[in-house]
């Protein structure tokens, strides 16, 4: 197959941007391409392509290569989806059994992402996150989770830096850290009609064997479904079920160095 195809194409860039994976301070052109054994008319070619979709960057002071902004996002999505997928079969066999909504976030820095949502039965749903929507991390039952489950320094900073935010959903950086609180006493993460009146929700995180937290999964539904009588008693186990299933999971892909 020549270097003119499109396969051909897409194998070049993919072993200019492993070359850069191997090499997080960056590379120089000739660094590029010892590690590709490219021509330096195919390796020029091959960066400049890389650099127009800013899957690229060239550093203007060092003169070297960088893994660029875009990539990192797709990077993100494609982590995302990876988890969505992992979690799918948990999502919804506690939706079967809750009858209710159920939401997987994930953290990033200082948001809080939904990455699934799996609908119950139950004809009233909770429709409060979508898979993509973010939110401060803190708010809502699942970003409350992550949230009680991260430092203690780095979560402050993070609430700081997103008060402005916050306010748009009625918590403060207050407000999260007495529901990390709250947490701590109770064992999970419970959001009671701060966002949307009238609906409420329960979290836990999921943590893996060496305490890296990957995701938040929980259950939202109308407040009359929403007892602590039902949450502890029905809700509560069906959660932890599914979570130390998903930590286990999570545990060997990072064993494997594939999460």
């Amino acid at each position: 197959m020549n270097a003119e195809t499109p396969v051909g194409s897409i194998a070049r860039a993919q072993s200019v941007l492993a070359a850069l994976a191997r090499m997080p301070l960056g590379a120089s052109f000739t660094e590029i391409m010892a590690r590709t054994e490219f021509t330096k008319t195919t390796t020029h070619r091959v960066l400049s392509s890389l650099m127009d979709v800013n899957y690229v960057y060239q550093d203007p002071d060092s003169r070297k290569y960088h893994l660029g902004h875009a990539l990192a996002a797709l990077a993100r999505v494609a982590n995302r989806s990876d988890l969505a997928a992992l979690a799918r079969r948990s999502m919804r066999r506690l939706a079967e059994a809750s009858e209710d909504t159920i939401f997987l976030s994930a953290p990033e820095g200082a948001v809080s992402i939904c990455v699934c949502r799996e609908l119950g039965a139950f004809p009233i749903r909770t429709l409060t996150l979508d898979a993509g929507d973010r939110v401060p991390l803190g708010v809502g039952a699942t970003g409350q989770a992550l949230y009680a489950a991260t430092p203690k320094r780095k979560r402050m900073a993070a609430a700081r830096a997103n008060v402005a935010w916050m306010a748009e959903y009625n918590y403060t950086p207050e407000t999260a850290e007495e529901l990390a609180g709250d947490f701590d006493r109770l064992g999970y993460a419970l959001n009671p009609s701060i966002v949307v009146p009238g609906m409420s929700a329960m979290a836990l995180p999921i943590l893996t064997a060496s305490g890296r937290l990957v995701a938040a999964i929980g259950i939202g539904a109308i407040n009359d479904r929403m007892s602590p009588e039902r949450i502890e008693g029905e809700l509560l186990p069906l959660l932890q079920s599914e979570v130390a299933i998903l930590s286990d999971k999570f545990s060997e892909l990072e064993q494997e160095n594939l999460l």
